[in-house]
């Protein structure tokens, strides 16, 4: 975990209440993206931000951060389909 930005306490809360609304555990949304519970729990209090790998899941998923969400196992030819949608503006998480 080597992101040192921080977000702000706003985006934090709304990580929280993002949390509450899905009525799920963050261990079990740590499950469904694919990821460490730990990750899902330094994003929720604001430690990390979200930039690449696992938090960026994290944060778009509980809509904290406007992004896309890669397959894990997505091949190279897919990360470059997707980083030329983005790049128009067309793809959406």
């Amino acid at each position: 975990m080597a992101e040192t930005v921080r977000i702000d306490k706003e985006r934090a809360r709304r990580a929280r209440e993002a949390i509450e609304r899905l009525g799920i555990s963050q261990t079990a949304l740590a499950r469904a993206l694919g990821v460490n519970p730990r990750i899902v729990n330094e994003v929720v209090r604001g430690r990390l931000v979200g930039v690449r790998g696992d938090t960026h899941r994290v944060a778009v998923a509980l809509g904290i951060k406007d992004g896309v969400i890669p397959p894990k196992d997505a091949s190279a030819e897919e990360l470059i389909a997707l980083l030329r949608q983005a790049a128009r503006g067309g793809v959406r998480s």
